[in-house]
């Protein structure tokens, strides 16, 4: 098969597993189906491992040498890791806004915001995350420092899966989501230091209580 062909298989398969992992469908634990996944694509395993090397290069997936790949376990600890690393850069990114690249992103912080709060409205969790995610990230961004954003940037897999295995209760999760436009409006003031102080609620709240299944 040409290594063009192959490349295109492998991006396939990356994409629906990484889709699959963080909508929850493939939960920490499981193990990946090469087997069946390589009948489905109609291909060798070789396509197939090239996608499982990769997730587990982003954290998605742990490979058992001689054995089989899962769906990488959120520990507690390492949820309490991530959540402390998480708090240290988002804080340094609010640290680093000034009043011109808010106002340049104020839309787009208000869009993802508003999008969260919709899709909890409808009862899709899974564009929940998916649009907290694009909040925190914008939020990043708006830093303009371009190690900060490439850092969080390789975190935000983790950092979805860890939403997922939180399993808040929908009053909590509602309650965590209009924070969004609360620390808009403390950036919008200048308050930097409530606003992190906020964010800092928001990131720990009850960090581990929630995580329920394989992943707990």
């Amino acid at each position: 098969m040409p290594k063009c062909i192959q490349n295109s298989l492998s991006d396939q398969v990356y994409t629906m597993l990484k889709e699959q992992i963080l909508s929850g469908q493939l939960k920490g634990g499981m193990k990946i189906p090469e087997e069946s996944l390589a009948e489905q694509f109609g291909v060798s395993r070789t396509p197939i491992r090239e996608a499982i090397r990769r997730l587990s290069e982003y954290g998605l997936i742990t490979i058992k040498p001689r054995s089989h790949a899962i769906v990488s376990i959120i520990t507690e600890q390492e949820a309490n890791d991530i959540a402390k690393v998480r708090v240290s850069l988002e804080q340094l990114a609010i640290d680093s806004i000034d009043e011109a690249s808010y106002a340049a992103n104020v839309k787009e912080l208000s869009r993802y915001a508003a999008d969260c709060q919709y899709a909890m409205g409808i009862g899709d969790r899974a564009t929940v995350f998916e649009q907290d995610s694009l909040f925190h990230l914008a939020l990043i961004r708006s830093s303009k420092n371009s190690a900060l954003i490439n850092i969080c940037e390789r975190l935000d897999a983790k950092i979805q899966q860890l939403r997922i295995a939180q399993n808040l209760p929908d009053d909590e999760l509602s309650y965590y989501l209009s924070q969004h436009a609360q620390m808009m409006s403390l950036l919008r003031n200048g308050e930097k230091e409530a606003c992190k102080r906020m964010l800092y609620e928001h990131i720990t709240h009850d960090l581990t209580s929630h995580m329920t299944g394989p992943n707990a």
